[in-house]
């Protein structure tokens, strides 16, 4: 008989300024989170992938020409595993933005990972890292090889299909 573990209930701390409360399923954090932009209070349901160290959403503030597009960036993680319930993130710089499959996605921001690494924030090792990731990333959910199909290979992740409509705890702190 399979059992499925259930949700872990976790704590994310963004970039050191948000504290969130969030589900663990797998290898993927859900959290939801808001903030205030254009006078409009806005909630936004973001997704850690923890093996890949990338962050992924579907931006509220994206022009209604891009709704349903995708956000990603590459973050560090720090996680002490199954029953630590907490997650910290931190912005890595590079990000890529993926749109219909039809339509190229956009790697962005290699020119502050470059500075980074240039100015000491980055070491060598991290850097590596990093690129690593992302291209892992790409081959694995983006990129087609020599198919001519219209789909991406696995993006979204299965995993965060079945998260992008569970409820999710509403609890959060932003500070400025």
């Amino acid at each position: 008989m399979c059992t499925v573990a259930p949700d872990e209930h976790v704590t994310v701390i963004r970039d050191g300024r948000l504290t969130a409360a969030g589900i663990r399923r797998g290898s993927v954090v859900a959290y939801t989170w808001g903030f205030h932009a254009d006078g409009i209070d806005h909630v936004q349901r973001t997704f850690v992938l923890l093996d890949e160290h990338l962050q992924i959403d579907q931006p509220v503030i994206f022009p209604p020409e891009q709704r349903g597009w995708w956000y990603c960036d590459l973050i560090g993680v720090e996680w002490g595993g199954v029953g630590s319930g907490v997650v910290e993130t931190r912005d890595m710089w590079i990000d890529v933005v993926v749109g219909p499959p039809d339509q190229p996605y956009r790697l962005l921001d290699l020119d502050e990972y470059a500075l980074a690494l240039a100015d000491g924030r980055l070491t060598p090792a991290e850097a590596a890292r990093g690129l690593t990731r992302v291209q892992r990333f790409l081959d694995r959910r983006l990129n087609r090889r020599h198919g001519v199909s219209r789909t991406w290979p696995a993006f979204p992740p299965p995993e965060v299909e079945d998260l992008l409509t569970v409820d999710l705890p509403q609890d959060w702190e932003l500070r400025a």
